[in-house]
């Protein structure tokens, strides 16, 4: 009898356990599997899907190929932009930085287009409708200040945007290719944002305000002090609780032995 109530304090004990294991703040990690392929929009080049592939230099996830479309949706217009501008404007700092926009999609374009074969990213050949109508409203400027006021606009905003989805792709990715793309990605933009910015034309008051994140709470000396006396006392019950399931089923068995043996008992 004493060693099956060994045997039941002992599941009492593994299942206490394993229901205080979350409260002492262990956890038990788990695999994600890949997200399975889904639904998406071909005329749309900005819904790249949900599903994560696996290639030689790494798994390669949605954000992953979000970075490769938008890198090569900004070469779609940002270049053309480059290139009017050296007909377009009278402002030798405009011009130059027609000219590093010119440089430096050329580059990435072509690296974007090796780097998406690789990992099986199709790319989009066109601008987006908005960025056709960024083209279109430069074209319609007259030389000079009307069109560098075009030009700067929403390149500046534009080479912002894309600057924050970089650093966020390059510091979370698995991938060693997008890695080191993101790298040159973003000191190519970085480049771009400076020279606009050297043209004096940029309206800062119209860019996007940045945001500081959520305030995050710092846990005190005293909360650690307090949790870490939380865990013991639970350790402490479930120790007690354990120790009570073997000493009741003794007991028990120790009072029905003696009643046997007291009915047992021959009278004088």
């Amino acid at each position: 009898m004493i060693s099956r109530a060994v045997r039941k304090a002992a599941v009492l004990v593994v299942l206490g356990i394993g229901a205080l294991l979350p409260l002492s703040g262990c956890s038990v990690g788990q695999s994600q599997a890949a997200t399975p392929p889904g639904q998406i929009d071909p005329s749309n080049p900005l819904d790249v899907g949900t599903q994560v592939t696996q290639s030689q230099w790494g798994p390669v996830g949605p954000a992953d190929r979000l970075m490769l479309v938008k890198v090569a949706l900004a070469g779609s217009w940002e270049l053309p932009s480059g290139e009017m501008a050296q007909t377009m404007t009278s402002n030798p700092s405009v011009r130059l930085a027609g000219q590093h926009l010119i440089q430096g999609h050329t580059m990435l374009n072509k690296m974007n287009v090796q780097i998406a074969q690789q990992l099986g990213v199709t790319l989009p050949t066109k601008p987006l409708p908005e960025q056709q109508g960024f083209l279109t409203n430069m074209q319609q400027q007259r030389p000079g200040i009307d069109f560098d006021r075009a030009f700067v606009g929403p390149l500046r905003d534009q080479h912002g945007s894309v600057y924050q989805l970089l650093s966020q792709v390059r510091t979370g990715t698995r991938n060693s290719l997008i890695r080191d793309f993101a790298n040159q990605c973003m000191a190519t933009v970085l480049d771009h944002i400076t020279v606009l910015e050297q043209t004096g034309l940029v309206n800062y008051s119209a860019l996007n305000s940045p945001t500081a994140p959520p305030v995050t709470p710092v846990t005190t000396a005293a909360q650690i002090t307090s949790n870490n006396n939380s865990s013991i006392g639970v350790f402490i019950i479930a120790a007690l609780m354990a120790g009570l399931a073997i000493l009741v089923p003794i007991l028990r068995r120790g009072g029905s032995s003696g009643k046997r043996r007291a009915g047992s008992a021959i009278p004088e």
